[in-house]
């Protein structure tokens, strides 16, 4: 962005879902608070991502299942907040109409190559920002390639986190503290299964033998389970009783706030590609990624699992040291294992 542009007042970020990708969108909200910070934040976004967001944005929900009706109201929202600046972050027709419609002067976005559908940038008359100089199909990055290019500072787009305040912290705390313990070891190893029929999502059957195994060896297991897989953890609960169970466990804060003193207590956990893994990884925690047909290039937790920086680990089928477009039921329990010593 041209060093003469006044810095904005209020700025718009679109991108309406899901879980995983809206915290990946997080260098935004970060470069946007260290480079203006008196700048007001919005968020165009679904409704039941929005508990996310909402300590540091003002929401502008788009209800994806309104039909035509849900575009005037939010038209109608964002242009009465009268945003200066707004960024497109998911790079499909949906928040190109979005970016377009808030009326912001100045509207940038991902590098046109990286649009999921591209002809809709012409929709959102934006001006493209550069493509990243490495993991160019990675979100992080191309959100960081955004933030860059309107602050003219990469390094102010380092942080990834949710913006936990000390109460969140300490309320996570008090809940992971509230579990019973499964065995003398302090620190935790979360299995957190998905749900069922995706085909990112590692059988059950797996996930309860994983936990078996690592009783057995003395691993301190808690099995973690949100609305959408309360059924499959129920069902762990009363299969593996020597291991800790949160079933059903709601608010997306609550669930950043449970893995940050997860990761704060020295633990790790296995999951699939799924919006979990990626708040697990902006909060620090230690992922063992279960490899499916998803690229981790793409989509998996940042750093990336081929980083010689990252924490996080790649559990491929077959033990191979490189990922491989199979189903996930193909990686064993003995392939998660292989990556379960710290």
């Amino acid at each position: 962005m041209p060093t003469s542009s006044p810095s904005p007042e209020r700025v718009l970020i679109v991108r309406m879902s899901h879980l995983g990708d809206i915290v990946q969108t997080m260098p935004l909200v970060h470069a946007i608070r260290a480079a203006w910070p008196g700048a007001e934040i919005g968020w165009a976004i679904q409704p039941e991502f929005a508990p996310l967001v909402e300590p540091f944005a003002k929401i502008f929900p788009f209800d994806r299942r309104g039909g035509a009706r849900a575009w005037p109201r939010l038209r109608s929202e964002m242009r009465a907040w009268r945003p200066d600046m707004t960024l497109d972050a998911q790079g499909n027709w949906k928040s190109a109409v979005c970016t377009r419609l808030s009326g912001a002067p100045r509207r940038h976005g991902f590098e046109r190559r990286a649009w999921q559908e591209p002809f809709a940038a012409r929709v959102a008359g934006l001006v493209h920002a550069p493509p990243p100089e490495s993991s160019g199909r990675h979100l992080v990055a191309l959100c960081r390639s955004i933030a860059a290019f309107i602050t003219g500072d990469a390094a102010l787009a380092e942080r990834i986190d949710p913006l936990l305040s000390e109460a969140e912290i300490a309320r996570g705390r008090g809940i992971l503290e509230s579990v019973r313990e499964g065995a003398a070891r302090t620190s935790w190893t979360v299995l957190h299964p998905g749900v069922a029929g995706d085909p990112r999502t590692w059988p059950a059957e797996s996930f309860e033998a994983l936990g078996r195994r690592l009783l057995e060896r003395g691993e301190r297991v808690l099995y973690l389970t949100g609305p959408g897989e309360a059924e499959t953890g129920r069902a762990l609960g009363a299969a593996v009783p020597g291991a800790a169970h949160l079933v059903g466990q709601r608010g997306l804060r609550d669930l950043c706030a449970i893995l940050h003193a997860v990761a704060k207590g020295d633990g790790q956990i296995f999951v699939s590609d799924s919006g979990p893994a990626h708040v697990a990884a902006s909060v620090g925690l230690p992922v063992r990624l279960l490899a499916g047909p998803e690229d981790p290039e793409r989509t998996g937790p940042w750093p990336l699992v081929t980083s010689s920086e990252t924490p996080h680990r790649l559990v491929p089928a077959g033990g191979l040291t490189a990922w491989t477009a199979r189903p996930i039921g193909a990686v064993t329990v003995e392939d998660a294992l292989s990556v379960a010593d710290r």
